[in-house]
C-alpha cells in the first residue's frame, strides 16, 4: 500500500486527513494511557501513528482502535490498528452521505406540495392491486378411477404384472 499520499493529494486534503487522524488517535491514546500508565504518549508518537495510518478512513481508524483495544496486552502499535481496520473495507457500507440542508428543504417542499395535490383531488393515487387468488397446491392429483381400477388398466396394457 502506498503511504506517500503527498504526490496524489493536494496539501489541504492531506492536512485535513492528518488532523482527523490525530484527533481520533488522541482520544484513544488517552484511554490506552490509563491502562498502561508506564507508557507516556508524546506528540511525536501521535504524529508517527497518524502518518502510518493516514490512508485509513475515519471509520476504519475508529474501528481499528476499538478492535485493538479488545485484546491488547501491550500499548497498540499501528499494525494492531491497521489489521482489523483493513478487514472493515470488505464490508460495503454504501456511499458516503453528505447532508445538504438546502436539498432537504426542497424535498420537504415537494412532499408538502404533493400532499396538497392529493388532498385536493388533482392527483389520484394508484388503486391497490387486487390480492392474488390462492393457487391450488402442487402435488398428487386425485384420479376418478380407484387404485384397483388403475392397476387393472395397467395390467391389461402389459405394463404391470
Amino acid at each position: 500500500m502506498d503511504t506517500n499520499l503527498s504526490k496524489k493529494e493536494p496539501n489541504e486534503s492531506r492536512r485535513k486527513k492528518l488532523q482527523t487522524c490525530v484527533e481520533i488517535l488522541t482520544r484513544w491514546f488517552a484511554k490506552w494511557s490509563a491502562v498502561f500508565p508506564n507508557h507516556p504518549v508524546s506528540k511525536l508518537q501521535t504524529a508517527t501513528y497518524a502518518e502510518a495510518l493516514i490512508d485509513l478512513t475515519a471509520e476504519q481508524l475508529e474501528y481499528g482502535c476499538k478492535e485493538a483495544s479488545k485484546n491488547m496486552e501491550q500499548f497498540p502499535k499501528p499494525g494492531h490498528i491497521r489489521k482489523p481496520a483493513e478487514n472493515l473495507t470488505n464490508e460495503y457500507l454504501g456511499p458516503a452521505l453528505e447532508w445538504d440542508p438546502e436539498l432537504e428543504r426542497q424535498r420537504l417542499e415537494r412532499k408538502a406540495e404533493w400532499e396538497r395535490h392529493l388532498a385536493s383531488g388533482e392527483v389520484k393515487q394508484k388503486p391497490e392491486p387486487e390480492p392474488e387468488k390462492p393457487r391450488r397446491p402442487i402435488g398428487a392429483t386425485r384420479h376418478a378411477k380407484s387404485l384397483e381400477q388403475q392397476k387393472q388398466e395397467l395390467r391389461e396394457k402389459g405394463w404391470l404384472h
